[in-house]
């Protein structure tokens, strides 16, 4: 017998998130426009909801689009945490819920989509709940770990549960964290991310999935002379300028290589972090071989293409990772420290060269180990491709659809 509501094609769906592109760093806010677009395409109507946050650079350029409403305060400026005073939290909250009941109101949707929650407003959730609303958390960072504690109003009333009680009979507004268990499914990006919310976040996810990324092959084509090239020490480093993903890691195992290395660091995020590592480049000798830059996405092939390594040395437990994906779709050689849900599918000798995170000295040995062995490049390109076929965007953003589709579907009696 078919499903009851098997009719339904087409489903309203709100999205959430502290960041939309253009105006966006990583790879966590492109994953999501192009789970919108798909979703777009495949009739669906999507709203998002995400901050005023506005970025500056190639990116900041914009068609603009009338669902896509940039108008959330956010606890976050400039990579620091905001912690402004208790009127300006009270006011902030306020302008948020109105944002939301508004969109509620007007586009009607049948499920909400909670995507990068980081210092975003967790009342926002917790008040979607409250109005009977399916929310699915696609969870690509530990947001569920980090979330309450950057979101300056729930990290308040949590930890002052007495003042919390008070603020909320005398606000009306949420004063407690969204029952995250019950509001609807969970779908991970990584094993390693489900696993770090499950053991240090104020929930269980018992209803949840694992759902990876994905990159479109089309916009990262397999460059014609993949695997074939000459090496000549020309290194790329793409992503989010961040201390977590280990640049100055990179510098220094530069100055460990030949003379002719060259390092391109092609990417934007904390101005201070781009000063030290500047800094440090002159310091280790290699200011003039090294180059800070960033394009737009659609230039983004190109720089891969023209590598002869992609270096992926993140410090910390990397959710995912998008950027060792697309050099692979490529035919790029990858040299990678596999951690957190990178390590899900980074395999030594099979699609890449690894070395231990934070190592500089591992990691000049591991990229002159590929400088001398041309058959272990075409083996890791060969690899690479593979792998990369396999993290297909369509494919994924098809099974979110799925969670979404279900969830708004679900009579509320049984969630």
């Amino acid at each position: 017998m078919p499903h009851p509501w098997a009719k339904i094609v087409a489903v309203r769906i709100l999205v959430l998130t502290n960041m939309f592109p253009p105006d966006a760093y990583g790879g966590y806010e492109r994953w999501c426009q192009q789970v919108v677009g798909h979703w777009r395409r495949a009739g669906h109507q999507v709203l998002v909801l995400t901050s005023n946050v506005r970025l500056s650079g190639p990116d900041g350029s914009e068609t603009p689009d009338a669902e896509v409403r940039r108008v959330l305060h956010l606890y976050w400026a400039d990579h620091v945490i905001l912690r402004p005073p208790l009127w300006r939290r009270i006011r902030w909250e306020r302008d948020n819920q109105r944002r939301l009941e508004e969109a509620v109101r007007n586009f009607r949707p049948q499920v909400a989509s909670a995507w990068a929650m980081g210092a975003m407003s967790l009342g926002l959730l917790t008040r979607l709940g409250d109005l009977g609303l399916p929310v699915v958390s696609v969870v690509c960072d530990e947001w569920p770990v980090y979330g309450p504690h950057v979101d300056a109003w729930s990290d308040l009333v949590e930890r002052r549960t007495w003042l919390g009680r008070m603020l909320g009979m005398s606000t009306g507004l949420p004063s407690r964290l969204p029952d995250l268990d019950v509001l609807g499914p969970a779908c991970f990006v990584s094993s390693a991310v489900r696993r770090a919310a499950r053991e240090r976040s104020p929930w269980t996810f018992p209803r949840s999935t694992v759902v990876p990324s994905g990159i479109d092959g089309g916009e990262f084509p397999l460059a014609p002379d993949a695997g074939r090239r000459p090496w000549v020490w020309r290194l790329l480093h793409v992503g989010r300028l961040d201390p977590r993903k280990g640049v100055h890691t990179v510098i220094e195992a530069l100055a460990a290589c030949p003379a002719e290395a060259t390092l391109q660091v092609l990417g934007t995020g904390d101005e201070r972090y781009l000063a030290e590592l500047q800094a440090l480049s002159r310091r280790v000798g290699v200011a003039d071989r090294v180059h800070f830059s960033a394009c737009a996405p659609s230039e983004v092939a190109a720089q891969y293409a023209a590598a002869d390594a992609l270096v992926f040395a993140p410090l910390w437990e990397e959710p995912f990772g998008l950027v060792p994906l697309e050099a692979m779709a490529c035919g790029t050689p990858v040299v990678a420290s596999p951690t957190g849900g990178s390590a899900e599918f980074l395999v030594d000798g099979d699609n890449c060269v690894t070395f231990p995170s934070g190592d500089a000295a591992a990691l000049a040995d591991a990229l002159r180990r590929l400088a001398g062995a041309p058959a272990l490049r075409q083996a890791l390109v060969e690899g690479g491709v593979r792998t990369a076929a396999r993290y297909d965007a369509a494919k994924w953003a098809d099974e979110l659809e799925r969670w979404h589709r279900d969830a708004a579907m679900e009579p509320s009696a049984t969630r």
